[in-house]
């Protein structure tokens, strides 16, 4: 099969001697300097990759001592507020940091323990330490629990775990300080919390729940959200914390029957799968009525539900369970539901917003959208996909009707006995249970099965899994010593090898070519010290790396489907084994894409911009799931307190030729656009089955083929892979067309976010309709496009096919 140059390192700017650029956008001399540079660039790798100079590991380890030792400390990078790993702290060091524990560093207190404020010694970073005190056993678990669960977490809407400690009887943690502390302090307290803040923790809310449920390899539920578990940032943005309670399931382990569920390797600690527990979790007011049945376990609706209720708090201005008021308005849920049925929903408004400081749509929205999440049947509450959609998405509808709550049971059934004393009873379909509180106060009880009284042995503490430094020795035994039957691929700026790590892992051992390039070896350690940082089910997971001898080794987990591109590519080989993928596969495949792509640019910590989605970069798990990887030439954005991001500006174009978009040739400026220009050509690939550059066509490039079949309106079955042979859907097939002829449009202004790409990938085909644009003329693409077609001209030229 002749190699095309898509897969090739095109314009590796730093692989060969840099020449003097300067390349106004309007300049002939400039576009013909600049496209003769690339072209000089992608020679010189297509001739590496096409002959390549012979290996030496076993002749001359020697060799491998001429160049300098990588550096990489995963605990800093270059901004170490926010990429540092969680690591184990001594009790030296957190007493130090709080004043021995100093009742005037105390932040907040509960059922746990404290929670102290505290400067690390080290670097004078303020952090908040949770010291979990007490010889009980669930103490120990939930502080495992907790540990296990947030230490893999990465998300703008999570509190960060920064590390652990355990000392004699005391357990602690060691989070980011959130100096607004808890949402409860400002929403029931005066002045009251501006409205624009209240809406912007609701969608973050939403936001975290989001990721735990659906993002994540595992699915997380967090089983205790509660306003006093939402912490606020600087800005007032969402953080939720306090996983003690939180337990997980493999996605789709919900619908099996108790004792069915599967089990992977990434689902951690068996203690805390789902499956494995038999305890009620969570909070009176926050918890869901079906939890109160015995021997039901919870799942993603009973975070949903809870959910509801803060919405509602949000809305209302009113905590959950508050016994200052009458019996009939004790549990805020059914106060508001009754106003419901009563058609008089905007009276539950919190009357300490001032009038007309707030968009009577928006309160009534968010207080509908609450019902909803709190409805008695778990099964019509909504999925927080959902509800990320109705908070933030761009087509905006109405929302379905609620039901009639008249004839539903309510949340909890409340009883006056004393002047004193309350009694709530709960009713389950095995006992009925009483829980009391004094009157006057907030319940806020932790619902938990009642303990035996017998002390049960100490759980272990789990190991914390953080990538780690690899042996050379350990690298040579994975690859069974570079192999040529353990390589998989041809990747950035290196081969990709497989094997086994620890003899239970299946990873991918990524060897950096170029080893004494200066660039190169500053690029392998950011790209170490990010992309640890990265928690997505649909990204691929460091596990470690080696730097010993001179070389730039780095281990993945190792998706065993293989590489997308050569799915797609290699299958047209009469000689290739591969099925070909399915209609159903291929739109799997860009619909996690994007979800994958938009968790860089709009979710994570900071903002990333990729720079290399091809589908090369792109590999599959057994069950064609896609996880993108490649992260060399990634750039890593901060944010500011209001999620603003600092721009960044490479002067030169670093990418895969064919997937750079005309501004980022012209400017070498990283943008989220030029990403969703590389994303939708891969969505033409995944399409139609040929690679992005192929020079045995007369276009050259994929984008040029559906440009011109866009300007003589070719319906979009035209597009579709041959091999497929018809069976497809020919609404989904129009919809990713379009879509990625938007995505690729030479006007990066024009094109669509990844988060407006997700919702149509979604069936929100109205945002197609909303995005209609005017088709660019002939002469006016090709002026825009100058520089790549240029490039084809050249190459054809030199006779490269």
């Amino acid at each position: 099969m002749p190699l095309c140059l898509c897969s090739a390192s095109a314009s590796d700017s730093d692989q060969v001697p840099e020449e003097p650029k300067t390349f106004p956008s309007k300049n002939t001399e400039g576009i013909r300097h600049r496209v003769s540079s690339i072209a000089r660039r992608s020679l010189l790798c297509f001739c590496r990759r096409r002959w390549p100079a012979p290996h030496r590991y076993h002749s001359d380890l020697s060799a491998f001592h001429d160049a300098e030792g990588v550096s990489v400390d995963f605990t800093t990078s270059k901004n170490t507020s926010t990429r540092s790993a969680p690591k184990n702290f001594t009790f030296t060091e957190l007493y130090i940091a709080t004043s021995g524990f100093s009742d005037k560093e105390i932040l907040g207190a509960g059922g746990f323990g404290r929670v102290y404020r505290g400067i690390l010694p080290s670097d004078g970073t303020t952090v908040a330490v949770k010291c979990l005190s007490g010889n009980d056993n669930r103490l120990e678990k939930s502080f495992a629990a907790e540990l296990i669960a947030v230490a893999s977490l990465r998300h703008r809407n999570l509190v960060r775990l920064r590390g652990w400690c355990n000392h004699d009887d005391h357990l602690l943690l060691v989070y980011d300080y959130m100096p607004n502390l808890s949402l409860d302090r400002h929403l029931f307290a005066s002045p009251p919390l501006a409205w624009e803040r209240r809406w912007r923790v609701v969608t973050g809310l939403a936001a975290a729940l989001f990721y735990l449920h659906e993002q994540l390899d595992t699915q997380i539920i967090h089983r205790d959200v509660k306003a006093s578990n939402v912490m606020l940032d600087s800005g007032y943005n969402a953080r939720l914390g306090d996983f003690g309670l939180a337990r997980w399931i493999e996605h789709g382990d919900a619908e099996l029957p108790p004792g069915k569920a599967t089990r992977s390797v990434s689902s951690g600690d068996y203690r805390f799968r789902m499956t494995e527990t038999s305890k009620i979790g969570g909070t009176m007011g926050y918890l869901p009525p079906e939890n109160f049945q015995r021997r039901v376990t919870a799942t993603a609706k009973s975070d949903v539900f809870s959910f509801g209720v803060v919405v509602l708090e949000m809305a209302s201005g009113r905590r959950a369970v508050d016994l200052a008021y009458t019996d009939d308005k004790i549990f805020m849920l059914d106060w508001v539901r009754r106003l419901a049925d009563d058609g008089e929903l905007l009276a539950a408004a919190d009357r300490m917003l001032a009038e007309g400081s707030y968009p009577l749509s928006e309160m009534q929205r968010l207080l509908h959208l609450g019902l909803l999440c709190s409805l008695h049947d778990p099964h019509s509450r909504p999925t927080m996909k959902w509800v990320m959609e109705m908070l933030v998405g761009e087509t905006i509808g109405d929302l379905p009707t609620l039901p009639s709550f008249r004839f539903q049971p309510l949340y909890l059934s409340f009883s006056t006995t004393t002047s004193t004393t309350a009694t709530v009873t709960v009713t389950s379909s095995s006992s009925t249970t009483n829980y009391f509180s004094s009157f006057g106060s907030t319940i806020f009880y932790t619902a938990e099965e009642e303990s035996t009284g017998s002390r049960r042995k100490a759980t272990p503490l789990p190991t914390v899994d953080t990538p780690r430094e690899i042996s050379y020795k350990e690298i040579m035994e994975i690859t069974d010593n570079f192999s040529k039957s353990r390589m998989v691929a041809e990747l950035d700026f290196g081969t990709g090898y497989q094997g086994y790590f620890e003899n239970r892992f299946h990873v991918l051992v990524k060897r950096l070519g170029m080893k004494t390039c200066p660039a190169l070896r500053a690029r392998f350690a950011d790209e170490l010290s990010n992309v640890g940082h990265l928690r997505h089910r649909h990204l691929v997971q460091l596990r470690g790396w080696c730097t010993e001898r001179g070389e730039m080794l780095v281990v993945y987990d190792y998706p065993s489907g293989g590489v997308l591109s050569r799915r797609l590519f290699d299958s047209r080989s009469p000689s290739a084994n591969a099925a070909v993928l399915s209609w159903r596969q291929r739109y799997r495949i860009v619909k996690a894409l994007a979800f994958a792509v938009l968790y860089l640019h709009e979710e994570w910590e900071e903002q990333v911009i990729h720079r290399s989605i091809t589908s090369s970069a792109i590999f599959l798990d057994p069950d064609i799931s896609p996880r993108l990887g490649c992260f060399a030439l990634a750039e890593f954005l901060s944010r500011n307190d209001h999620g603003h991001h600092h721009t960044t500006n490479t002067s030169s174009a670093r990418g895969i030729f064919g997937y750079m978009s005309p501004e980022y040739l012209e400017s070498g400026e990283a943008t989220t656009a030029g990403d969703v220009y590389s994303f939708g050509v891969v969505v033409l690939e995944i399409v139609s089955g040929r690679s992005a550059v192929d020079l045995r066509h007369p276009e050259g490039l994929l984008v040029r083929r559906a440009w011109k079949m866009e300007a003589r309106r070719r319906p979009a079955e035209e597009m579709v892979d041959s091999r497929l042979e018809g069976r497809f859907e020919n609404k989904e097939v129009e919809r990713l067309v379009r879509l990625a002829m938007e995505c690729t449009r030479s006007e990066a202004e024009r094109r669509p976010s990844m988060r407006q790409i997700a919702s149509i990938l979604d069936g929100k085909d109205e945002l197609l309709g909303m995005m209609k644009h005017k088709r660019e003329a002939r002469e006016e693409w090709e002026a825009k496009n100058a520089s790549a077609l240029a490039l084809v001209r050249r190459m054809k030229a030199l006779g490269i096919h």
